[in-house]
């Protein structure tokens, strides 16, 4: 019941909110921000006019306007995630037309960022992107790894890869959808990642802001992944376009259908897209047959509506229906995983001369995995049913003044975990016997967050400061007798502070400087809190959560530098993080395992110190020229300082060279992309981790524009057949074995997309 008195007093709020705005003065100077690099308006930017010491922001077309009675407009715009501007215009500059201003993206105007480009299918295009164009890979966590720095966790053949970034992962790394935290999976094995909800046909970029600096997206720890879906086209004139997509893959035989009809313009947009991709076995560089099955269903339906000038409302619903996914590299596979989502957005633009925006979310996840198709069932027939429910808010207000740009939030994640393993005994002295374990234990994990960031106005300087406090409570509802008897005290309460700072200066027409330091505390995870009895780790041993579990603190510094000019850019960053109350599994030789074959029990507990540290650097090249190339090399060391040894699952030092040419004017594109990754030797002798050799892979890729809206793609994987796995990858259950990759594999894709007709 209160929860639901908070809900109708928040949407009253909200009503109260979307009132009519006071009309502009009839002479002003109107401008509109633009995005360069898709001609698009960028709503709530900040106008900063120097002269009348008064500050605006864009409404929901991208336009702003100040009284005209003056002779000089000095005007510094500044927008989260593209470069600051500073515009100078005189009297004889206003006209009756509304000035467009263009701003660049950049990476470092917020903290250590990088964006990665995804060609969506929904508007006609003329021409292709170079670098970036079409994506075969529907797995979210397959297509981060195009980025500096970020490998992924792979168990299974065609679905759910985990993402590491920079070392940080699982729980270490968050993971949103247009700027808000959403699904968690329900398997403690991480079948099923935040990654895997992530529906890729509608994704248009994807933000990976690195460190604990972000943290108006939340307590964030290793980074935070967010994935921005296309946003509502209000401002164009009413259309209805439909799109799809095939694709087909050789070597793993993916097939992919994807497509959506869409309204947009005018007042309001609707969108219902869905997509279906399936897979079967595939073999290595050597001939090796890998289970890879699966089959994987979703779709969306969301709807936006702009009430006026500065007020819109939008609503999505997705789900995602995954079956019969294998994972050889696991005791189980995934029979069923169902996934839901809904989000409800208001936004006003223009709230006492500032933005607010405010977000609400539920997730539902069930989750079904069992051993059935396994030699093991003969003995015992084991049968896991899991769920996830997830709620929560996320309200910001951005408030612009003279003297710096205020945001003040406020956030929320309620979360409600429970499950059970069901083993039948059909051979043995347990034989026609049936146990029952109590998987979640019903764990509870609350998080309510606040937080203030400030960006003073200094010239030639981005700075920004951040400050948030987070209270967590966690327990156990339904516990496990052996647990509780064994592990003690089950709930728990911790109020965590983090903050941050940092800024880019411009030191000359080309260079630009970054520096940033900040203190994230990161709340023990449900798997590190409850798990109970399971073999979840990269070795064989059960494990067993730790509810007085002490949070993580992450303390790191980054720096960055970048050069520019209109042929070439480079950047360059390093970091290190120092984390007290590192994370990490021991040994209990006081515990036994509850299944045959586990050689003991590792419990969740700290370590007093560990540190990571590395490097990114990118070169490439700018301009309208016929010939594309990226350079990119990233490098990351993870140690266990209390027990002077390598961290597990740090990732490989990888470089990577991405080529392409382009012909009759963009319509038709060769890519050559190669990734050279070095053998890695650092692993962690008390987890059973093995050095993994070197390799080299090769990728060929021709794109080509048959028409107004229709791309056609077409290459090969893998070009000269390698055998390899990456270190990340888990070995085959029940062996030492690595879980190699996918040999050479041939692919093709299709994509058209149209307009059906005016409205």
């Amino acid at each position: 019941m209160r929860l639901q008195k908070i809900f109708s007093l928040t949407i009253g709020l909200l009503l109260l909110f979307a009132l009519p705005n006071a009309a502009w003065a009839q002479e002003t100077i109107s401008g509109k921000i633009v995005d360069q690099s898709n001609n698009k308006p960028l709503v709530g930017a900040h106008i900063h006019w120097t002269e009348g010491d008064l500050t605006t922001i864009t409404d929901a077309n991208g336009t702003f306007s100040f009284t005209a009675d003056a002779n000089k407009f000095t005007l510094r715009i500044t927008y989260i995630g593209y470069k600051s501007r500073t515009v100078q215009l005189t009297a004889s500059d206003i006209t009756d037309e509304t000035i467009s201003i263009y701003l660049r993206k950049s990476t470092e105007a917020m903290s250590p960022i990088t964006v990665l480009s995804r060609k969506t299918s929904n508007q006609p295009d003329q021409f292709m992107d170079a670098i970036s164009t079409v994506n075969i890979s529907h797995d979210a966590g397959q297509f981060l790894k195009d980025s500096p720095n970020i490998s992924g966790i792979r168990k299974g053949g065609g679905f759910g890869v985990d993402p590491v970034l920079r070392g940080f992962q699982k729980n270490q790394l968050m993971v949103e959808m247009d700027g808000v935290l959403q699904s968690q999976g329900a398997c403690p094995n991480r079948m099923d990642p935040p990654t895997s909800h992530v529906q890729m046909e509608h994704i248009e970029e994807v933000e990976i802001l690195k460190g604990p600096y972000a943290l108006k997206h939340g307590p964030s720890f290793g980074g935070v992944i967010n994935f921005k879906s296309q946003q509502p086209d209000y401002y164009s004139d009413p259309v209805l376009s439909s799109y799809f997509t095939v694709g087909y893959e050789s070597n793993i035989d993916r097939q992919r259908y994807a497509g959506g009809i869409k309204k947009e313009g005018g007042r309001w947009t609707t969108n219902l897209y869905g997509a279906f991709a399936s897979t079967e076995n595939y073999e290595d560089g050597s001939g090796n047959s890998i289970n890879a099955g699966m089959s994987n269903a979703e779709y969306t339906v969301e709807t936006s509506v702009q009430l006026n000038d500065a007020n819109s409302i939008k609503a999505k619903l997705s789900q995602n229906f995954a079956r019969d996914v294998q994972y050889p590299a696991l005791m189980m596979d995934m029979r069923e995983d169902n996934i839901t989502n809904a989000t409800l957005t208001y936004t006003n633009t223009n709230l006492g001369n500032g933005r607010f925006e405010s977000s609400f979310f539920g997730s539902y996840v069930a989750h079904i995995m069992d051993n059935l198709d396994r030699e093991m069932s003969n003995m015992t027939e084991a049968v896991t049913d899991l769920s996830t429910e997830t709620y929560g808010y996320d309200l910001s207000y951005v408030l612009p003044a003279a003297s710096g740009n205020w945001t003040l939030g406020t956030d929320a994640t309620l979360r409600y975990m429970e499950g059970f393993r069901t083993r039948d005994f059909n051979m043995g002295s347990m034989a026609g016997q049936t146990v029952t374990d109590n998987v979640w234990q019903g764990g509870k994990r609350n998080r309510f967050g606040g937080v203030v960031e400030y960006q003073p106005n200094i010239s030639e300087w981005n700075v920004v400061l951040s400050s948030r406090l987070d209270y967590y409570y966690s327990n156990a509802s339904d516990p496990d007798t052996y647990f509780a008897q064994t592990l003690g005290q089950l709930d728990q309460e911790h109020l965590g502070w983090s903050a941050s700072a940092g800024f880019t200066k411009d030191l000359h027409s080309n260079w630009t400087a970054g520096f940033w330091v900040g203190r994230s505390e990161r709340y023990p995870g449900m798997d590190e809190l409850f798990v109970n009895y399971l073999a979840i780790g990269m070795d064989p041993y059960e494990y067993v959560g730790n509810p007085q579990l002490n949070p993580e603190t992450n303390h790191q510094v980054d720096a960055m530098v970048n050069y520019t000019n209109g042929a070439i850019s480079i950047e360059g960053s390093l970091f290190y993080s120092y984390v007290t109350n590192y994370i990490s599994a021991t040994v209990r030789s006081d515990l036994s395992p509850k299944q045959m074959g586990a050689p003991g029990v590792k419990q969740f507990v700290n370590v007093d110190q560990a540190a990571l540290y590395g490097f990114e650097l990118t070169f490439q090249n700018n301009g309208n020229i016929k010939l594309g190339y990226n350079l990119s090399t990233a490098y990351t060391i993870g140690r266990n300082l209390t027990m002077n040894e390598d961290l597990p699952q740090i990732p490989a030092y990888e470089a990577n060279l991405k080529l392409d040419y382009s012909f009759l004017n963009r319509k038709l594109i060769p890519q050559l992309h190669l990734r050279g990754v070095a053998e890695q030797s650092r692993v962690a002798e008390s987890f059973d981790e093995q050095p993994t050799d070197e390799y080299l892979l090769t990728h060929f890729k021709l794109s080509s524009q048959l028409g107004s809206g229709i791309q056609l793609s077409a290459g090969v994987n893998n070009l000269f057949d390698v055998t390899y796995h990456e270190h990340l990858n888990r070995s085959l259950q029940g062996s030492t074995m690595p879980l190699n990759d996918p040999g050479r594999s041939l692919f093709v894709e299709l994509k058209w997309n149209g307009i059906l007709s005016s409205l």
